[in-house]
C-alpha cells in the first residue's frame, strides 16, 4: 500500500505530462493494462491517457465517500492549481491542505486498491479456469526444475520456447502445470492456452495445432478463413499482447521442426511451453529442460506417500532396503513406483519385484506393459470393466455420475470399483474437493486401447 501510495502520487503530479516512467504510468495494475485495452494505439499519449482514465475514475469513487478530498485532488492535479490556490478555494490553510492532499492521496490509493485485487482475483479465477484440472497431489524430486522453470516463465526475456524433456510417466505434464499455476500470480502474461496433443494430430501437428490455438485465441476469424490468414491472425494476436501457450504431450519428431519454426515466429512477447518425449534437436530455437528420474531420496519419499495414501501400512513403514529394490526395479520413474504400489495392495512385493526382473525388461515401455498386465489381472470385474469405459472421458475427465449414467451401475458398485482404480494408480483424480472428476493418464490410456480395448493377436 506504501509502494500504491507513492506511485499514485507521482502518476498524479505527472497528469499532463507525456514523458512517463513505468511507476508514474501506473503500469503494475492490472486496471491500467485493462484499460489500455480500449484504447486505440500505444504511444506517450495514449499511455498517459490511459492511466489518467484509470485515476479519474477512481477520484469520482473517491468523490462519493469524500467530495472535498476528490475535489482537491481535480484541482490540485487536473486543473493545475498549486496548493496555496487549492487551500484558499477550500478555506483551509496551508498545513491544512497538505494534510488533507495526503489523505486524499492514501483514500484514492486505498480505493485503487481494493478495485485492483477484484481485477486480480478475476484475472486468477479466469486463468485457472483456462487449466485442466491436476493429476498430481505433491511434486516429488523436482523442487529444482520448478524454480528453474518458473524464473524462464517470468524472464521479460528469450527463451521463448521452452521444452520439458522425458520419457513417459516421468511427470512432464504436472510439472508445467505446477510451474503456470506458480507464475499466474504474476500476471505476466495477458492470456493462457493450454493445449493437449492426441495421437490424431501428430501426422500434420504443426497445422493441427495452430488450427486450434487459432480457435481458442481468434474468436473473431471467420470459418472460411484460408491457413494463410488463420496464421497471419494469430501471429498479431500473440505479437500483440504476451500470451502463455502450453502444448502438452508430443510424443512424436515427425512435423516437429515446422512447428518450432512456426512457434519462435508467433513468439515475443508470448511464450510457448511443450512437454515432449523427444529431445529437440539441437540446431532449434528452443530450451530444453530435461526431466529425469527420481533419486532415491525422492523415490522413497513417493513411494511412502503413496501407500500412505491407499492404506499400504507395510511400505510406509518399509526398510530402507525394500525401497531400494523398487527403485532399482522402476529406475525412480515415478508413474511405475505408483503402479507398483498399487499392486502392492494385493500382492507381495517380492513377488511383483522377482516377476519385474524375470521378465529381463530393457525398455521403459516394456516395463509399463508388464506392469499394467499384471494390476490388469488383478483387478475385479467391476473394477475392469470400468477401465474400459474410461477412455471415453474428455480431458478434463469423468463426474462420478456421468459415469454411472454411461456404465449403468448402482452407485456401491461405482464408488468401489473407482476406490479400487484409484488405489492401483490406474485412475487420476482431479478437479476440486467439491466437484471431483476422474480420468486417466496418458500411458494408461494408450494401454487399454491397444491391449485391451483393442487386443493384439496372440491374446
Amino acid at each position: 500500500m506504501e509502494n500504491l501510495q507513492t506511485a499514485v502520487h507521482a502518476a498524479l503530479k505527472a497528469w499532463n505530462k507525456l514523458a512517463g516512467t513505468p511507476t508514474n504510468l501506473l503500469e503494475d495494475l492490472l486496471l491500467v493494462r485493462q484499460e489500455k485495452a480500449n484504447v486505440v494505439g500505444d504511444n506517450p499519449t495514449t499511455r498517459r491517457l490511459t492511466t489518467n482514465r484509470v485515476l479519474h475514475k477512481g477520484i469520482e469513487s473517491l468523490q462519493k465517500q469524500d467530495p472535498v478530498a476528490a475535489q482537491l485532488l481535480s484541482q490540485r492535479f487536473m486543473d493545475g492549481d498549486t496548493l496555496l490556490m487549492t487551500a484558499h478555494r477550500l478555506q483551509l490553510s496551508e498545513d491544512q491542505a497538505k494534510r488533507r492532499q495526503r489523505e486524499a492521496i492514501q483514500q484514492l490509493a486505498q480505493i485503487l486498491w481494493e478495485q485492483e485485487t477484484a481485477v486480480r482475483q478475476a484475472h486468477l479465477h479466469h486463468f485457472q479456469n483456462q487449466l485442466p484440472p491436476s493429476g498430481y497431489h505433491q511434486l516429488f524430486g523436482t523442487q529444482d526444475k520448478l524454480g528453474e522453470l518458473v524464473t524462464l516463465l517470468c524472464n521479460p526475456t528469450a527463451p521463448w520456447v521452452i521444452a520439458i524433456v522425458g520419457i513417459g510417466g516421468i511427470g512432464k505434464t504436472s510439472l508445467a502445470d505446477a510451474a503456470v499455476r506458480s507464475v499466474i500470480p504474476h500476471f505476466v502474461y495477458e492470456q493462457l492456452a493450454w493445449l493437449r496433443v492426441s495421437p490424431q494430430d501428430e501426422g500434420n501437428i504443426a497445422d493441427n495445432i495452430l488450427t486450434e490455438l487459432a480457435a481458442n485465441l481468434c474468436l473473431d476469424l471467420p470459418s472460411s478463413a484460408t491457413a494463410v490468414q488463420r496464421n497471419q491472425r494469430l501471429r498479431a494476436v500473440l505479437k500483440a499482447t504476451p500470451h502463455l501457450v502450453v502444448i502438452d504431450n508430443i510424443e512424436t519428431a515427425v512435423g516437429i521442426d515446422h512447428l518450432l519454426e512456426k512457434l519462435n515466429d508467433f513468439a515475443h512477447p508470448s511464450r510457448f511451453l511443450l512437454t515432449t518425449r523427444v529431445r529437440l534437436p539441437a540446431v532449434a530455437t528452443a530450451y530444453n529442460l530435461l526431466l529425469g528420474e527420481l533419486s532415491y531420496t525422492a523415490a522413497a519419499d513417493l513411494v511412502r506417500y503413496q501407500a500412505q495414501n491407499i492404506g499400504v501400512q507395510e511400505l510406509v513403514q518399509a526398510a530402507n532396503s525394500d525401497i531400494e529394490h523398487i527403485f532399482e526395479a522402476t529406475g525412480g520413474n515415478p508413474l511405475a513406483i505408483k503402479l507398483i504400489v498399487g499392486l502392492a495392495a494385493v500382492l507381495p512385493l517380492s513377488h511383483i519385484l522377482a516377476d519385474l526382473k524375470a521378465a529381463h525388461l530393457t525398455e521403459i515401455e516394456q516395463m509399463y506393459r508388464h506392469i499394467y498386465w499384471q494390476a490388469w489381472h488383478n483387478l475385479s470385474a467391476n473394477a475392469q470393466a470400468l477401465l474400459e469405459m474410461m477412455p471415453l472421458a474428455s480431458e478434463i475427465g469423468l463426474k462420478p455420475e456421468q459415469m454411472q449414467v454411461m456404465w449403468n451401475i448402482e452407485q456401491p458398485t461405482l464408488w468401489a470399483a473407482i476406490t479400487e482404480l484409484v488405489n492401483r494408480s490406474l485412475l487420476e483424480v482431479r478437479g476440486t474437493t467439491w466437484e471431483r472428476r476422474y480420468g486417466l493418464h496418458r500411458l494408461t490410456e494408450s494401454f487399454l486401447q491397444t491391449e485391451i480395448i483393442h487386443l493384439p493377436e496372440g491374446w
